[in-house]
């Protein structure tokens, strides 16, 4: 059955279209394109010019792309702004329970705990490298690493002003985390106090926050530190003023 003047295309869901439905459809409504005029975006019109494209395909075709090119870029906008609202909440709620912490036990207690569950990751940890031998019966909740062996196995890596995310070698996985031998992507995250001469005595060791995971790209080179590094600031400012309060 062939639609009449009387119906739209929309009007025809329930019927069997064929070309020559659609064709006889719009030799009876000519000006159907003035009135959905995307359609004509998503149209495929070629022209017989021979081997040679028309300058009228040509154009088409080229804001074809560049509108599906459009919509892509604005597909991953929205999606890098989704991921950096649900990046920025985490950071929040991090920052919120660090800043109400007491004393560097609670501190590395809590960052061993939320950090974990908010990243996502398989363990999180602050270190602390130090000259100093410290009996862990002292300090239990404290984890320390020997600042030489740090300094000579991280290499470049303990001079970063930045977080550093990316893989571990054999010799610092086991640095960090001797007791686990799955560990393939971390963030490292330094924590600076410039020319703190007298916080630097109360320290107990220079201070380096590791967020680890099992999954290989779960931490890459490609990933915005801006948070991590944010996080970082904030564990600078609040260790100082539980020291030397």
């Amino acid at each position: 059955m062939k639609p009449s003047s009387q119906n739209s295309l929309a009007d025809t869901d329930d019927l069997s279209l064929d070309d020559d439905s659609v064709a006889n459809y719009l030799l009876e409504h000519p000006d159907f394109f003035s009135k959905h005029e995307d359609l004509l975006l998503n149209l495929r019109i070629p022209h017989k010019s021979g081997q040679a494209i028309s300058l009228l395909e040509r154009q088409v075709s080229l804001l074809r792309r560049r509108t599906e090119d459009g919509q892509q870029q604005i597909k991953n906008f929205v999606e890098n702004a989704k991921e950096n609202d649900a990046l920025f909440e985490k950071t929040r709620t991090i920052i919120l329970n660090i800043i109400n912490t007491t004393t560097l036990e609670d501190l590395s207690s809590l960052i061993e705990e939320k950090l974990t569950q908010e990243f996502n990751a398989s363990s999180s940890k602050l270190f602390f490298a130090t000259e100093n031998e410290i009996e862990e019966t002292d300090t239990p909740s404290l984890f320390f690493l020997p600042l030489e062996l740090t300094r000579k196995v991280l290499g470049k890596l303990f001079q970063r002003k930045r977080a550093y995310c990316g893989s571990l070698n054999k010799d610092q996985a086991n640095l960090f985390f001797p007791e686990t031998s799955n560990i393939s992507s971390v963030a490292i995250i330094p924590i600076h106090f410039h020319g703190e001469s007298k916080l630097t005595k109360k320290l107990p060791g220079i201070p380096l926050l590791v967020v680890a995971s099992n999954k290989d790209n779960h931490f890459n080179s490609c990933l915005d530190t801006l948070f991590l590094d944010f996080i970082g600031e904030i564990l600078s400012a609040h260790i100082k003023s539980l020291l030397l309060k």
